[in-house]
């Protein structure tokens, strides 16, 4: 797997939307993080469009990732936010030009579909981190020296620690390596089935995702777990599950509730991941959160749950 060069203070990069709208301040605020880091953004025509709950209609948002990557003067490509939409971008892409032209790639969320599309079709890494709608001048200093480690140096980052307080912990134990992927587990279940979908033999596998109820993620998990991807891979990291617990019953809409109690996070793990035998953490700082850690998909991981060490490449 190749990884592109790293970016340089004064670096032209794209930003694009392939996902969702943004607003004028979103825009604002991701140029002026992309200023922060030193580098000088490049607007594409996706962040000033609206076509109902995406950025643009799907050639558009589409030929923005495509030439910006042909574009030799441009070093690397940010997506400003996630949400909706990046799976339908997946058979308009150019993947031919997009392999001979790796360059680093930066989202997650929805961005997750493009991600593994790069990783299988293209041969490269890219960086499953923070988008620069969240600003970078303010988030926590863990997140941004994380994101400037895997985008500025030519160095894999090595040992990865968590946040202070926030220890990795073991789900199943043991000793895992391989190739990282995965991402956005929604966006993994989506794309089942599909000339896309998650390749997981003798890999890492990472997990994450926002706003799920706890009966979602079970679906979610049940269909990665019948179309043989815990099978296949090496072990899996779960990132974080924001706001992903059961809300109160009094806070949800009748007809949306669920008879009886629900299981939690960590039970649904236990019964659809456990099983398997692969070795699993939890508790990984990655996802919709802050602090984040930067994972660059595609390098080669490993981890033990008896030291609970983490390392990419």
């Amino acid at each position: 797997m190749k990884k592109p060069e790293p970016l340089k203070p004064g670096d032209r990069v794209a930003l694009a939307a392939p996902s969702s709208p943004v607003s004028p301040l979103v825009l604002e605020t991701s140029i002026a993080s992309i200023n922060f880091l030193g580098l000088e953004p490049v607007i594409m025509p996706s962040c000033h469009m609206r076509h109902g709950y995406l950025s643009g209609p799907d050639r558009q948002r589409a030929d923005d990732i495509n030439k910006s990557f042909a574009d030799p003067s441009i070093k690397g490509i940010f997506c400003l936010r996630g949400g909706f939409g990046a799976t339908r971008l997946l058979p308009l892409l150019d993947y031919p030009m997009i392999r001979q032209n790796p360059k680093a790639f930066i989202g997650y969320s929805d961005i997750t579909a493009l991600h593994t599309a790069f990783n299988q079709l293209c041969g490269f890494i890219t960086f499953h981190g923070p988008m620069p709608n969240t600003s970078y001048s303010r988030m926590a200093s863990y997140s941004l020296d994380s994101l400037k480690q895997n985008l500025f140096s030519s160095r894999p980052p090595g040992m990865v620690i968590n946040p202070d307080c926030q220890p990795l912990k073991a789900v199943y134990p043991g000793t895992a390596q391989g190739m990282i992927t995965g991402g956005n587990l929604s966006l993994l279940q989506g794309t089942l089935g599909s000339p896309y979908e998650v390749d997981t033999k003798g890999k890492i596998l990472f997990l994450e995702d926002v706003g799920e109820r706890p009966y979602r993620l079970d679906k979610a998990l049940t269909a990665l777990s019948l179309a043989g991807k815990f099978r296949d891979c090496a072990g899996v990291i779960l990132g974080t599950f924001t706001e992903c617990e059961e809300p109160a019953a009094d806070t949800v809409p009748p007809n949306t509730r669920i008879t009886g109690s629900s299981l939690t996070i960590r039970e649904i793990i236990d019964e659809v991941i456990r099983p398997w035998g692969k070795p699993t953490i939890s508790n990984f700082r990655a996802g919709h959160v802050d602090p984040q850690s930067t994972i660059p998909l595609g390098i080669e991981a490993c981890f033990d749950t008896s030291s609970m060490s983490l390392r990419f490449g």
